[in-house]
């Protein structure tokens, strides 16, 4: 054991004696452009803006705009990237003289945003989107000074919340049977909108994820995927043939219950599927899927008829 000590100590003396040649070797030019370029790296906002703008620039550097600036991002101008030169309005305090996102069109403030983020692959189709096409903006739901969410600097306390604002149609989801929007006991959303949408636009319809809509449900329902030796036409033409995919009063997101949702396509066959007595045994307990559990498709030699 002394004879192992002894060789650790020996290795730490080694590696020490390396580092202090190496340092000694380094011109002492290159280390005063490094002391240099740490001075310059010095966060902005710390001088001009935060004179009079003190409790915005502290707030400003808790988010992730202000730890970008504060580790010297580079091409990152601190307050000047979103508010143009500062020299001119810190000299006279005109407020005319420095852009300011909030009082300015949605179009220009976008503009600005974009300068940073447009080349980021979950925004190249923002030009042209539904969203931009219907006068949404980046300030509609993000705010950079006065966000009440700290992941993605929303207006609203979650991503969920701020959607709902505006598809309020989607809202009675959260308190309907099933649903895609499940809370936890404190409220907190564990499923996004961002899951199968992409707000800033899509090349699918709806600002989907996914190439279309059955691969976004298939993304996490994998055991629906197939191929199947026998397939059911609804499923892999759409999903929401059968499926309400933001919530249903019914079970499993279902649009209709068993067996109203089958008779809708499937009216007459070998037995009749008209309700009739209240025993039927397509009225009770699971209705069509008693018999035809496979619903979704099946791969028995036998599943002809997704029995099996």
């Amino acid at each position: 054991m002394a004879a192992i000590r002894n060789m650790r100590i020996g290795v730490s003396v080694s590696v020490a004696a390396v580092v202090a040649v190496v340092l000694l070797l380094v011109p002492s030019s290159l280390l005063a452009e490094h002391e240099e370029h740490m001075v310059a790296s010095e966060p902005s906002v710390a001088g001009t803006c935060a004179a009079c703008h003190d409790a915005i620039v502290q707030q400003y550097g808790t988010t992730r705009h202000g730890k970008a600036d504060q580790f010297g991002l580079e091409g990152y101008g601190s307050c000047a990237s979103c508010h143009g030169d500062v020299a001119a309005h810190a000299e006279s305090a005109d407020p005319t003289k420095i852009f300011n996102p909030g009082k300015a069109t949605l179009a220009e403030s976008s503009a600005k945003c974009l300068n940073c983020h447009g080349n980021e692959h979950q925004r190249i189709f923002w030009e042209g989107g539904l969203h931009e096409a219907s006068n949404v903006g980046c300030l509609s739901c993000h705010s950079v000074h006065h966000a009440k969410s700290e992941e993605k600097l929303l207006v609203r306390r979650s991503e969920n919340l701020t959607c709902l604002a505006c598809h309020v149609e989607q809202r009675k989801a959260m308190t309907q049977r099933s649903t895609h929007l499940f809370r936890d006991e404190l409220q907190r959303a564990t499923m996004q909108c961002s899951g199968c949408h992409n707000a800033h636009g899509s090349q699918t319809e709806r600002m989907l994820r996914e190439n279309s809509l059955n691969d976004t449900c298939l993304r996490c329902h994998t055991e629906k995927r197939g191929p199947f030796l026998w397939e059911h036409a609804p499923v892999q033409e759409n999903c929401m043939n059968c499926h309400s995919p933001h919530g249903s009063n019914n079970v499993s997101l279902l649009s209709l219950r068993p067996p109203q949702l089958c008779q809708t396509c499937h009216m007459q066959g070998k037995h009749q599927t008209v309700s009739g007595f209240a025993n039927s045994p397509w009225v009770l307990n699971r209705a069509c899927l008693n018999c035809h559990s496979q619903i979704h498709g099946s791969n028995h030699p036998s599943g002809l008829k997704l029995h099996q």
